[in-house]
Order: C-alpha cells, then sequence, then structure tokens
C-alpha cells in the first residue's frame, strides 16, 4: 500500500481523461459566454470576467496542436505560479487519489508529467510548471489582459 496518495482532479477533454493537481485548480464554474479576444493568440478561446477578475480562457488540445475541444461545459481556474487562467474542459468527473510513487513517465511529455493506471482506466497527470511553460509559448496572457 503506497503513502504517498495526492489528490488530483480528473476532467475530459472531449474524451481524454486528464488529472489536475487539487492544488493547480483555484475553482470549477459553469461554461460562459466568452468576449472575443483582441489577438490571434493560438489556443486562446477568448475572455471571461469572474468575480471582477479577467482571465484569458485556452483550449489546450488547439494550443498543442490535438484538435480542439467541441463543447465546453465547465471552466478550471487554474492558480499558475506566473498568472491565473481558464481553462475549457468538456467534462468533470471528480476527485481521485494517485500514488506518485506507481506513476509511469515512460509517456510523459509536453504538459502531461506521467500517466497511472486504475480500475483499467488510464490517466494523464499535469505538470503544472510543463503547462506553464506550453502557455506561456503560444501566448503571453498578461499582455492580452493589458490590451483590455
Amino acid at each position: 500500500m503506497s503513502m504517498s496518495n495526492e489528490m488530483w482532479v480528473v476532467v475530459q477533454l472531449d474524451t481524454e481523461p486528464l488529472a489536475f493537481p487539487a492544488t493547480l485548480i483555484k475553482e470549477v464554474v459553469p461554461w460562459q459566454p466568452l468576449h472575443p479576444v483582441p489577438s490571434n493568440a493560438l489556443g486562446v478561446m477568448g475572455l471571461v470576467s469572474l468575480r471582477g477578475e479577467t482571465l484569458a480562457v485556452i483550449d489546450i488540445q488547439q494550443m498543442t496542436g490535438y484538435g480542439q475541444i467541441t463543447e465546453p461545459s465547465f471552466l478550471l481556474v487554474l492558480d499558475l505560479s506566473e498568472t491565473r487562467v481558464g481553462m475549457a474542459v468538456t467534462k468533470v468527473e471528480g476527485v481521485q487519489y494517485f500514488a506518485m510513487d506507481e506513476a509511469d513517465t515512460n509517456m510523459a511529455g509536453g504538459f502531461i508529467q506521467g500517466t497511472i493506471e486504475k480500475e483499467d482506466r488510464l490517466y494523464q497527470l499535469i505538470s503544472p510548471a510543463a503547462l506553464e511553460q506550453v502557455i506561456a509559448q503560444h501566448t503571453d496572457v498578461k499582455s492580452l489582459i493589458d490590451e483590455l
């Protein structure tokens, strides 16, 4: 029995289950209408205002070249070290606990730090630092908001 269970929030981007460290997620809100973005930043779907804060909303699939989310239902508000962004997701499954010492890092790359199999299902585990780097490579979120 592993002693290093960590709490992760499992979501779906269309059909792929992704797990975000629970500490990364500030909140989950129902999908909201977006304001257009004054640029053509890859993967940025638009801007949303939540409780007086303007956030860029990203489609990580489009940003990384894996298609795009067709029918987002929820917005994950991610607290990254340099900024806060919204991420479009199709479904929020809930919380899972994963033993990190059982994660397989052979499939790591991009913003995925590894995979873990649980109950015959393969979960891709998000690396917050790598996710932030991917976002920064494609757009300067702060300048998008400052342009308003």
